[in-house]
């Protein structure tokens, strides 16, 4: 059985989040809780946020900041609204994107889009990145979900493998977060295709749940995978 199907994550998958939204977030944050942390500069608690998400996700990384220096719930939901906030700055796809998707299309393969976050925001993202012609929720090709736990994650890619109408074999997932999309999608028999970007570009699989069956640096590299 061939793929006919592409599932695709959105955050440092199909543009550079971390790039273009991940760190001015960290750093809207890092000035609210430098605010109650007079001991940490803005930069050193930016930084902080970073090293903790890869263990706790962006929130849980301003959550255990504010567990470690005893702040009130008041200031950790008020750096969390700051790094959250509805507003979505001016983003762009990795260049190669536009082309590629309407390449797969063309070719005949069905594509879907499951995305983390707060909803909202995430349809925002994908207007402004200029996808929607791709990821709509008329054509069932569009799975939004704002909770990063396993179960959760698992759940929203079975959803939209049920909403392709194929099996598990036949759609391929792909993302960026080796314990995350590749894992639950392996999980789920999936075939996955992990691209190199973002936060675990040099992170190794640490279980036989985290080996994707593709590496890929560029989405483009799809085409010469998929015929």
């Amino acid at each position: 059985m061939g793929i006919k199907a592409v599932i695709f994550d959105l955050d440092d998958t199909l543009f550079d989040c971390t790039g273009q939204l991940t760190e001015p977030a960290r750093r809207r944050a890092a000035e609210q809780l430098a605010d109650a942390i007079p001991t940490l500069s803005v930069e050193a608690l930016r930084r902080l946020q970073a090293r903790l998400a890869d263990e706790h996700g962006s929130g849980g990384a301003i959550r255990e900041i504010g567990r470690r220096y005893c702040l009130p719930p008041s200031h950790i939901e008020g750096a969390l609204r700051a790094y959250n906030r509805s507003e979505v700055e001016a983003i762009s796809p990795f260049t190669d994107v536009p082309e590629t998707l309407a390449e797969l299309r063309r070719r005949g393969y069905r594509l879907s889009l499951v995305t983390t976050g707060r909803p909202d925001r995430q349809r925002r993202k994908i207007h402004l990145l200029g996808l929607h012609p791709f990821f709509n929720e008329a054509h069932a090709t569009l799975v939004l979900h704002d909770d990063c736990r396993e179960p959760l994650k698992d759940a929203a890619l079975q959803r939209a493998t049920v909403l392709l109408a194929l099996p598990p074999p036949q759609v391929l997932s792909v993302g960026d977060k080796l314990d995350a999309e590749i894992a639950a999608s392996n999980r789920l028999h999936l075939a996955t295709a992990r691209l190199r970007h973002g936060r675990q570009k040099h992170r190794l699989p640490q279980t036989p749940e985290e080996r994707p069956d593709y590496e890929i640096d560029r989405i483009s590299d799809l085409l010469h995978i998929l015929p």
